[in-house]
């Protein structure tokens, strides 16, 4: 089964629209459930310079906001179903990036990743980048209630689509 739009242009849509996202929220105060106004990232680095201009200790660069609890819960190792290909999933961040690895056995060059609310749900993209895997993607939607990944691998140089199911790897 093919997309009707090249990968690439998908995950440069979703990867402008999380940066268009980032940008519009700066500077913005959040409610949290309570209702009372949480600091971002953004609206907390007036007040550490405005500290550090006064003499105080300065502060360390603000770390990047965690992303959502349900995205963090693919965080971990899955392994595919069908051969010994690895996909490590290690951070989230609000904004919709992650820092991946991939190895089949030994490390594939992770050139993205990045994490979205699609019409699926919850989905992933990750972009490879390195010998024998010039631009090939993964495309996966990530099902909380059996804890799986399944979607599309992209191989460009065939010009081949496959439908690819991941397991998380229990850890002893």
């Amino acid at each position: 089964m093919r997309f009707s739009l090249p990968v690439r242009t998908v995950l440069a849509a979703c990867c402008g629209a999380a940066v268009a996202m980032s940008v519009a929220s700066c500077g913005k105060t959040e409610t949290a459930a309570t209702g009372s106004p949480k600091a971002t990232p953004d609206t907390a680095a007036p007040a550490a310079k405005s500290a550090a201009g006064t003499g105080a200790a300065s502060a360390a660069p603000a770390a990047p906001a965690a992303a959502p609890a349900e995205v963090r819960k693919m965080i971990g190792k899955w392994l595919r179903s069908d051969g010994t290909y690895v996909l490590e999933l290690r951070e989230a961040e609000a904004g919709g990036t992650m820092r991946a690895g991939y190895f089949n056995p030994k490390s594939i060059n992770v050139s993205r990743a990045i994490w979205m609310r699609g019409a699926e749900g919850l989905q992933i993209a990750v972009e490879l980048n390195d010998v024998g895997y010039p631009g090939a993607m993964y495309v996966l939607n990530y099902d909380a209630k059996e804890d799986r990944l399944s979607g599309k691998y992209t191989q460009p140089q065939m010009q081949q689509t496959f439908e690819v199911d991941f397991v998380r790897q229990k850890y002893p």
